[in-house]
């Protein structure tokens, strides 16, 4: 059997790989902070649904508990406040030739996973793509197929490691030069949807066709990419606010990450995402006052589920 490719946090974004990397017919192992339930997905697999409503069973998972082999890559597909502890969970999954993907939202994670295994080995990558896990047996694909991957200086066998699983998996996979570009630019858009969202209930294309929540939104999103313009960071795209509510329009019934979370009764990444853009606005003399709104709205969920 050849090594197989390890999933690492076996949510939305992780299902989707896991998909897609079984479809085309690669050994694939999920590693999850619950071992029952990780031994469940290697028992039973999962359904995915595509976005045109067609059903598939997906099968033929190994829990990552259970392996006696390094893996050929890792992706680590967990929340960003979670990076340290499953990169201490994976270790020994992790050998000399083992590529190491970080695709998670937020900024800061990237030092984590540089410092466990090393720059040569580790590439920084973001998802544009929209699923949906409602329960762990099943996963709801609403749309996208693009997966950014940073270049860095000693990362080139790594990098291409995972651009060939993910290309075999059936995503677009863009090379990026400038990995802060990447991270900020993903960040300005999760703090323009993710927290509205979640704060209304409400799905992507939502924000987009109500002119009220579309005006917050690209409030927000204004705010994000001035901050980030402030501290230096130059942004992937000219036209953020298209580009911003085509995604909504692309994914109506997404609901995004943190109206995931919240629904579920966790935490959101609203730090990890929001913190570093609070913090840049703040040094940089950017005013905020969406965001600052926004932050003290999801702290707010957060601590009346923390109470429950």
């Amino acid at each position: 059997m050849s090594e197989p490719v390890l999933v690492v946090g076996p949510g939305a974004v992780g299902l989707s790989l896991a998909a897609g990397l079984r479809r085309a017919g690669l050994p694939v192992a999920v590693l999850g902070r619950d071992a029952s339930a990780e031994r469940l997905l290697a028992r039973s697999g999962f359904t995915a649904t595509a976005p045109d409503g067609s059903r598939e069973k997906i099968t033929g998972l190994s829990a990552g508990r259970a392996l006696k082999t390094h893996a050929r890559a890792a992706f680590f597909c967990v929340k960003s406040g979670d990076a340290r502890r499953a990169a201490t969970a994976a270790r020994r999954l992790i050998g000399p030739g083992t590529a190491v993907v970080a695709l998670q939202n937020g900024i800061g994670h990237e030092k984590v996973f540089r410092r466990a295994f090393g720059a040569k080995r580790t590439v920084i990558g973001v998802c544009y793509f929209a699923a949906d896990r409602a329960s762990l047996g099943e996963l709801k694909l609403n749309g996208g197929e693009d997966v950014l991957l940073a270049r860095r200086a000693g990362n080139e066998k790594a990098l291409e490691t995972a651009r060939e699983l993910l290309t075999s998996a059936g995503f677009r996979v863009h090379l990026k030069d400038s990995e802060e570009g990447m991270l900020w630019t993903k960040a300005a858009f999760n703090a323009a949807v993710n927290p509205l969202g979640a704060a209304c209930a409400v799905e992507s294309g939502r924000i987009e066709a109500d002119p009220a929540l579309r005006e917050v939104a690209l409030a927000a999103l204004g705010e994000a990419a001035a901050a980030a313009a402030a501290s230096g960071h130059r942004l992937d795209y000219s036209d953020m606010a298209g580009k911003l509510m085509l995604s909504c329009r692309n994914a109506p019934r997404q609901r995004n990450s943190m109206l995931q979370d919240l629904a579920a009764g966790r935490r959101t990444e609203a730090r990890a995402i929001l913190g570093p853009l609070l913090l840049a606005a703040k040094r940089r003399k950017v005013p905020a006052p969406t965001l600052e709104i926004l932050s003290a709205v999801i702290a707010r969920l957060e601590r009346r589920l923390a109470k429950k």
